[in-house]
């Protein structure tokens, strides 16, 4: 629980912040933030190379001298770190980039240091969550006092990254205080034999990693190369308030996860059932959003970035959409994971990383940040359709039937929305929630039992 309180109250603070930055810096420096942070996290794969899930693991399964072992990946690294941060000066050495993007992405590269040292990874394997909670909230809670004092106009764009920076440090000393307290000090720890296995094991992770960043994070980076900062400014705060929409989905997955595992050996038609009605109560939440998000997208930009962000409004209607197919896919996707079946979702997120790539460089040189946010849109539906094709056992759910009266009272409460669009955006908003939800009844979408049942199953499990 603390670790899921954390994470609400991190991705809120992280939004005002951006909300912030994109106020204060306008389209064309926040796009050169969004780009050199983006940019940055191709580096830090490179730092991490899969060893974080690998250590998580063999750390859950009662390593032996977990403290040598530890040394041993925090060693590995700082090495890869240093590695990662020397082809990051190559590479900005060689871009046509303006002078502030080059500096911003070389202050945001120093990051890869602290990377190396953090202990999340450990302290997921020991299952003291707490301390990832605490220690994320307290690396974000002064990097936002720092940048609303701080960071008043464009001036200061180039302090933003240590800012962050002094964030990252309290976190990775704090996890590093709790290692020494109760498992004593680490130490570096140099052996090549050791290094080359963790290599071996942690390169297939990793691998899957690099396409997932790739999946979510190639549009901002050929954006910044091909259109400029003010796009990428405007696509990243369209962008940013569709991840912010979908921040609790993933609560509601991490819950029904070992619940699906567990059916899996167990009982075949209870993980049929849980699939069915997780997949409806999705759909009933995602589709209101994508009508709703699609009519509202000028008052919610306006209201968060101001009018200087309005390219971005047609980047959040076609965006919005994502959310919606990721709703109705979500369970579906988890439950390769918990089936045992990491190779094929392996596949089907190569697939929608190389659909990705194919049309961003096809549609943006064209379309700039609309064909961009198509490119996303159409990955997540290749995705999506990949998985529903493979799952055997999902594959028996009769998805488009659990869509359409929830498409019906979606677009129901489009037309009474459509026709408030203009009135204050609070109270459109509620006028659409209230109508949705009113025609979801009338329509019996979903019944209060089906609710009551899937949530005493969610209850359960921890009995």
């Amino acid at each position: 629980m603390t670790l899921s309180f954390s994470e609400i109250v991190l991705r809120l603070i992280s939004f005002f912040i951006i909300i912030y930055l994109a106020r204060v810096l306008g389209a064309a420096d926040f796009g050169k933030i969004s780009f050199a942070q983006t940019l940055i996290l191709y580096f830090m794969l490179i730092t991490n190379l899969g060893l974080d899930t690998l250590g998580v693991r063999e750390i859950a399964r009662g390593k032996d001298n977990i403290v040598n072992y530890t040394g041993n990946i925090i060693t590995l690294k700082l090495f890869l770190a240093i590695f990662s941060f020397c082809l990051m000066l190559v590479f900005v050495n060689f871009i046509h980039k303006s002078f502030q993007v080059k500096y911003l992405i070389i202050f945001y590269g120093f990051s890869l240091f602290p990377s190396a040292l953090l202990l999340e990874w450990f302290f997921r394997g020991v299952e003291r969550m707490e301390f990832i909670g605490i220690s994320r909230i307290l690396g974000k809670l002064p990097y936002a006092l720092l940048v609303f004092l701080l960071v008043k106009s464009s001036k200061q764009l180039l302090l933003i990254p240590y800012l962050s920076l002094s964030g990252s440090l309290i976190a990775i000393g704090f996890l590093i205080y709790i290692f020494t307290k109760q498992y004593g000090k680490f130490k570096l720890v140099f052996n090549l034999s050791r290094w080359k296995s963790l290599i071996r094991q942690a390169l297939p992770i990793g691998a899957s990693s690099i396409m997932i960043q790739i999946y979510y994070n190639f549009d901002i980076v050929m954006l910044g190369f091909m259109k400029g900062d003010k796009v990428v400014g405007c696509y990243n705060a369209a962008y940013r308030v569709i991840l912010f929409a979908w921040m609790f989905f993933p609560l509601f997955i991490h819950a029904i996860f070992p619940l699906m595992s567990r059916y899996y050996k167990e009982s075949q038609e209870k993980l049929k059932i849980l699939i069915s009605s997780s997949t409806r109560l999705l759909s009933i939440i995602g589709l209101p959003l994508g009508v709703g998000g699609t009519i509202l997208a000028k008052p919610i930009m306006r209201l968060l970035y101001g009018e200087g962000f309005d390219n971005g409004i047609i980047a959040f209607q076609i965006l919005i959409w994502s959310v919606v197919i990721i709703c109705l896919r979500c369970t579906y996707e988890q439950s390769f994971l918990a089936c045992d079946k990491e190779k094929r979702y392996m596949f089907g997120v190569m697939s929608g990383a190389l659909t990705n790539i194919g049309l961003n460089l096809i549609l943006i040189p064209f379309f700039g940040l609309k064909g961009a946010a198509v490119a996303t849109v159409i990955s997540e539906f290749v995705f999506s359709l990949y998985l529903f094709f493979y799952f055997r056992i999902v594959s028996k759910v009769k998805i488009i039937s659990y869509c359409l009266k929830p498409f019906i009272a979606a677009i129901l409460m489009g037309f009474i929305v459509y026709y408030v669009r203009n009135l204050n955006l609070f109270l459109s908003m509620s006028m659409g929630i209230i109508s949705y939800f009113i025609f979801i009844l009338l329509l019996k979408g979903i019944t209060f039992k089906e609710i009551s049942e899937l949530k005493k199953q969610i209850v359960k499990r921890t009995t």
